[in-house]
């Protein structure tokens, strides 16, 4: 049996487990409680007691209604009932974050710790019920997930700390299962500007040093070896800038149309390809030369896309885009064959 001396802290904890605005507990819930969980039995007047003390030591904690009781005398009495803890997070959002746990790119191992993690921020959200669900996305390998947690972390740290870093690329094998170090005697340095996550992916928004208005993206999981230098980035750009490339290039993910493309079986072709779709781009036919794979898109987005990687990428499917991408292309032939006055 608990010590009564501990009853002030065994209230807190069942009201903290067990109640939210949604979810109060009157004093006689409270008793009942003690009993069965703690075998600590209390009376009424004890509990008002305790709580009265802890309304004093929990003012922004502990939320309650009151209810007034007119006295055989005629007076009226204000007392507290239904009482709650108030919870950093509403159940609300923590049923928001489960939800975005459940997309991550992560085992199924570490979803459900997470799960774990939220709903103790607040145990009436009914997140952890959650830890039942399977992603249909769960194909990743246990490795590329550790890099690619480890890689943001390090990431961030450069960004904070407003650093330069080099890497090693990774390359993409045709299977798109695979992924292994490219050889290279180099390792490529960038300036970092913001990490940004699209369709379940992560890609890191970066400058090079002698462009620093350029803005290109790298998939953050197949960088390897990532090191930060002692070089400061540059502020030449603006947020502005950052949001615009963000609209221009990552709206292609967020479409569902199968569009079936044509790319060079080449390792630079490749990396474009994953670098754009990872493991959502499927082989369904490969030679020597050239590797057929379907993905899903925005077509006005993929569209744009594929007349910037037009050297490696023909579209084969499905026609309605293949003739934007004529019509693209006999527009820029037609600019470019007149003379200039």
């Amino acid at each position: 049996m608990y010590s009564k001396l501990l009853a002030p802290l065994l209230i807190v904890e069942i009201l903290r487990g067990r109640t939210s605005e949604d979810s109060p507990m009157c004093q006689s819930d409270i008793q009942k409680e003690l009993k069965r969980v703690y075998n600590l039995s209390l009376s009424r007047n004890t509990i008002s007691s305790h709580i009265a003390t802890l309304l004093e030591h929990y003012p922004d904690n502990l939320g309650y209604h009151e209810r007034i009781r007119v006295q055989p005398d005629g007076s009226k009495q204000t007392t507290i009932t239904r009482l709650y803890w108030i919870h950093d997070f509403s159940e609300a959002e923590i049923r928001f974050l489960g939800d975005g746990a459940m997309s991550a790119p992560l085992p199924q191992v570490q979803k459900r710790e997470l799960l774990d993690k939220l709903a103790s921020l607040n145990p009436q959200s009914g997140v952890s019920t959650l830890k039942n669900v399977v992603s249909a996305d769960a194909r990743k390998e246990r490795t590329v997930v550790n890099r690619l947690l480890t890689n943001i972390g390090i990431l961030d740290q450069a960004i904070t700390q407003k650093k330069r870093i080099r890497f090693l690329w990774g390359r993409y094998a045709p299977e798109g299962k695979t992924l292994a170090l490219r050889k290279t005697e180099h390792m490529s340095e960038v300036d970092p500007r913001q990490i940004v996550t699209s369709g379940g992916r992560y890609y890191l928004l970066a400058t090079y040093p002698n462009n620093a208005k350029q803005i290109y993206h790298f998939r953050i999981d197949v960088l390897f070896d990532i090191e930060l230098v002692d070089i400061k980035v540059n502020r030449s750009l603006t947020k502005q800038d950052l949001t615009d490339y963000q609209q221009k290039h990552f709206m292609m993910f967020q479409g569902d149309t199968p569009v079936t493309i044509r790319v060079r079986n080449t390792a630079r072709a490749l990396l474009r390809v994953f670098d754009a779709f990872g493991i959502h781009a499927h082989v369904i036919a490969c030679n020597s030369e050239l590797i057929d794979l379907q993905v899903e898109a925005n077509l006005n987005a993929i569209r744009y896309w594929i007349r910037q990687n037009s050297e490696n990428i023909e579209t084969l499917a499905p026609e309605e885009l293949r003739k934007e991408l004529a019509k693209d292309a006999q527009s820029m032939l037609a600019q470019y064959s007149r003379n200039i006055p």
